[in-house]
């Protein structure tokens, strides 16, 4: 099993405005009763009973949110937060977590790598395939999870498998988000999966790599003169965060950990998940898994097939395949399969100096 998990907790999910918001982003948001997806994602690290640190990697700007979000947990696990002062994307992120554990002498250990912001069901299927990923990781490679694609989505990236290795499949290419027609001949295929963002690497493995594909970002970490000492905050605890930290952040590039990494390492391995995944990356896909709850007082004439999120009543009359979006003070209406413009909404309110709504 793996050593440590490491929880990527700092997106913003634009994609999800208005319940999602810069401050109070995706993974925030409760989908199943009162618990938020952030929560689902720490109960899925403890079920896999790990032997080391929890790692929750987020801005600096919401770590009070995931402290409240950890509270439940603390005395059930080595919870530690890693609270970003700049946002830098996955790669600086990962590299952060993975020096703070080479410098705590486990440079040998093994990371799941795990976005907050997923929705993943099938425990018992998901900790067989975070198994058959570490005994790879173990072996040199950087591997990843391909999700069989379900239809030909175009908002994901892809992972073309080739040979087969152990309980997995060395990775013959990275693929871009493709267009429609693209998309369906990855599906007739049938060699090509979704890129799921989920990971599970030796920290040695991967600051190797990282040094020697994204130099930049190592360089960054290298300036660190001694590993700084822990913080408790509502006994939960605290790394990385001094003004040694904050520089190396700042002088890192933006850049994600497959641009950085492993488009272009020979030791990418992916294995084929074996359970329900889904990355909530729109309100059409939200729908999916909202439509067998109440969520929120419908009144509906005339109307049908019409999903509703929201803080207050809403009357609806002779409209049909509309989402309807009530949260946080804002409101956002769109058609069934047009929310992914929604991120175009959000830079368009950019653009009119209207950054109070996001």
């Amino acid at each position: 099993m793996v050593d440590n998990v490491f929880i990527l907790a700092g997106g913003s999910g634009t994609r999800l405005w208005p319940a999602s918001l810069n401050e109070y982003p995706k993974q925030f948001i409760k989908v199943k009763g009162e618990k938020s997806l952030l929560s689902l994602t720490i109960e899925r690290a403890l079920y896999l009973n790990i032997s080391g640190e929890i790692i929750i990697i987020t801005l600096k700007s919401q770590m009070d949110d995931v402290i409240k979000e950890c509270a439940p947990y603390r005395d059930k696990a080595r919870i530690v937060i890693l609270p970003e002062p700049v946002a830098r994307n996955t790669a600086t992120a990962l590299t952060a977590a993975a020096w703070w554990l080479k410098k705590s002498s486990k440079e040998s250990s093994t990371a799941l790598i795990l976005p907050a912001d997923h929705l993943i069901e099938g425990m018992e299927e998901f900790k067989r395939n975070a198994i058959e990923a570490d005994a790879l990781a173990r072996e040199g490679f950087l591997v990843t999870f391909g999700i069989p694609p379900a239809y030909p989505e175009t908002g994901y990236g892809y992972i073309k498998r080739g040979e087969v290795h152990a309980d997995g499949y060395k990775v013959e290419s990275f693929l871009e988000k493709p267009n429609l027609e693209t998309a369906k001949q990855f599906i007739d295929d049938g060699n090509y999966f979704w890129n799921s963002g989920m990971f599970v690497f030796k920290m040695d493995t991967f600051l190797s790599e990282i040094e020697k594909y994204s130099p930049d970002i190592t360089a960054s970490f290298a300036k660190i003169n001694e590993i700084p000492a822990p913080v408790f905050e509502n006994k939960i605890k605290v790394i990385m965060d001094n003004q040694e930290v904050e520089r190396a952040y700042k002088s890192s590039p933006s850049i994600s950990i497959d641009y950085a990494v492993m488009e272009k390492t020979p030791l990418a391995a992916v294995v084929l998940a074996d359970f329900p995944w889904n990355d909530i990356g729109s309100w059409d896909q939200f729908e999916t898994i909202i439509k067998n709850f109440k969520w929120a007082e419908l009144f509906e004439v005339g109307s049908a097939n019409n999903t509703v999120f929201s803080d207050i009543p809403v009357a609806l009359c002779g409209v049909e395949d509309l989402i309807v979006v009530i949260k946080n003070g804002k409101a956002l209406v769109c058609k069934k399969g047009a929310s992914q413009k929604v991120k175009e909404l959000r830079s368009l309110m950019e653009g009119k100096d209207r950054v109070d709504l996001l």
